[in-house]
């Protein structure tokens, strides 16, 4: 049953379409262990096990322990830095349903000239190997520099973000110091908003133009993550209501992102 959730988050499918593929695709049903179409499950019990699933938090276990093992056995997450970013998930605005309302978790927020509806992942990734150790999920008008310290392991010894967590060493809740046991000042390396820079002279301009570049080819790391979730697992807009869901959602997508870049980079040992 596990197997047959993994294939339908895999390819993004309703309860149904997983129900059918598996029965006619043999690739499918060998990964699933299934030998007759009499051994798949129908739609409603498929998302009564999923519903089971959200109740125990096991996505979020399922999670963790992906990362767990991706530190024992591919030495990847070494957390000696850190990359915060976050991404925007669509959520259906229509209010032709029953209650006649929008989801009331999910919020509105304006992004460049655009207004976008739904919820925004928030993520912390390992800026050696490019996995993802940390998961949050709030509505997207949740500012992307309140969560930043959530996204921190406390072991880094330097934050990468973009200019949308400028000013996170400055509030109340940041976090300044790792808790390795040596104390050493975490250092903070946002990139910079273009209009900061637009009275530097010549030569200031080419020295804060370098270091811009040297940030944004880590931050660069964040976007193949995204790339995976958004990509290949096709999931830019919900199906599901309620922020629960979407952490449900949402952990399990990241926890087979990782695998996936972890494979493609034959990072993996047995």
């Amino acid at each position: 049953m596990l197997r047959i959730y993994l294939v339908q988050n895999l390819y993004d499918l309703s309860d149904k379409a997983t129900v059918a593929e598996v029965i006619d695709s043999r690739a499918f049903s060998e990964f699933c262990g299934v030998e007759s179409s009499n051994q798949v499950p129908d739609g409603d019990t498929l998302g009564r096990f999923r519903n089971l699933l959200l109740r125990s938090g096991l996505q979020e276990k399922l999670f963790a322990q992906v990362v767990y093992l991706l530190q024992e056995r591919g030495r990847l997450l070494l957390k000696k830095g850190t990359i915060v970013d976050s991404t925007l998930i669509a959520a259906p605005s229509s209010t032709k349903n029953r209650e006649k309302k929008r989801d009331p978790e999910a919020h509105s927020v304006k992004k460049g000239n655009s207004w976008h509806f739904g919820y925004k992942a928030h993520i912390g990734v390992d800026k050696d190997s490019g996995l993802v150790h940390t998961v949050k999920v709030t509505s997207a008008n949740i500012h992307d520099v309140t969560m930043v310290p959530e996204l921190l392991t406390g072991d880094e010894d330097s934050v990468y973000g973009d200019s949308g967590c400028l000013g996170a060493e400055k509030r109340e809740d940041a976090v300044l110091f790792n808790v390795n046991g040596q104390g050493k000042r975490i250092r903070y390396k946002i990139n910079r908003r273009p209009s900061q820079s637009k009275h530097a002279d010549n030569r200031s301009l080419g020295q804060i133009k370098r270091r811009e570049k040297e940030k944004s080819s880590v931050r660069a790391k964040v976007e193949h993550v995204f790339g995976v979730v958004k990509g290949q697992l096709r999931y830019r807009k919900t199906r599901y209501r309620g922020l629960r869901k979407q952490i449900a959602k949402l952990n399990i997508l990241f926890a087979l992102a990782n695998l996936i870049l972890a494979d493609r980079r034959s990072c993996l040992t047995a």
